[in-house]
């Protein structure tokens, strides 16, 4: 199966709020449930939420001080274009982005943008919409194909994996959530699908990404230069004997 491109002519509009999204708040809720026990360990000074979604996304155990949204549109701390991200090397201690490398114009420029302002050992935190789930089919309906999420670029969590191994990160957890059809209109949100994704995890209708960056130092490895045997450079038969070897 032949991958399409993940580069696309221009940028598609993210949203905004989960209200925006079917069943958006109780997706909300269900992401923060399963990101609270790798937010626990992550700590630092800087922490940015990337997107309109990860910035209403509750993580009561994050241990940093201080925290941003960075978008560009819509409310946030920093209003910027994610492929020309304005931090420095190394000054970031966490990211967290959700819902927001499907409508980019490029992400793997992203990606790239992102980890070069990562320190090392900084956690990445990424959270997409799943192109497995049952939930993509509500998306091939006329009149949702235009409507948000699915007017977005869909990407599996295999292939985001591939992309941050690219980049030296480790992946600490990744998994699925929220099992929804995203039916705007039925009264429960997991319609069933929750006993389903005990057993399939891929229906849900979102993926989470916990990865770490790793920087690996070059040490120089100088290797020992081996010992030359001793050669006699006196011929053999010009060495002087011994009188004790004369024959008698």
């Amino acid at each position: 199966m032949m991958l399409m491109p993940a580069r696309r002519a221009s940028a598609a509009t993210a949203p905004t709020s989960w209200l925006q999204l079917p069943h958006g708040e109780w997706m909300r809720a269900e992401l923060s449930k399963a990101l609270a026990p790798h937010c626990a360990k992550v700590f630092g000074y800087y922490f940015a939420r990337v997107g309109q979604l990860a910035k209403s996304v509750e993580l009561p155990d994050l241990r940093v001080q201080h925290q941003f949204s960075a978008a560009l549109t819509g409310e946030a701390n920093i209003r910027t274009d994610l492929e020309y991200w304005p931090f420095a090397e190394g000054v970031l201690d966490a990211i967290m982005m959700i819902g927001q490398l499907e409508f980019e114009r490029d992400p793997h420029q992203v990606l790239r943008e992102l980890s070069r302002s990562l320190i090392a050992d900084g956690h990445i935190i990424l959270a997409g919409f799943n192109p497995l789930s049952p939930a993509i089919m509500t998306g091939v309906w006329p009149a949702n194909v235009k409507k948000l999420p699915w007017c977005g670029r869909y990407f599996s969590k295999a292939r985001i994996n591939d992309w941050l191994a690219l980049l030296n990160f480790e992946i600490i957890d990744s998994g699925y959530v929220a099992p929804t059809m995203m039916f705007s209109k039925t009264a429960s949100a997991s319609v069933g699908l929750t006993h389903v994704s005990r057993f399939i995890p891929q229906v849900g209708a979102m993926y989470y990404i916990v990865a770490r960056k790793r920087e690996f130092p070059l040490t120089v490895i100088r290797h020992k230069q081996r010992a030359k045997p001793h050669v006699n450079a006196v011929p053999l038969a010009n060495r002087i004997k011994s009188p004790d070897m004369e024959p008698k």
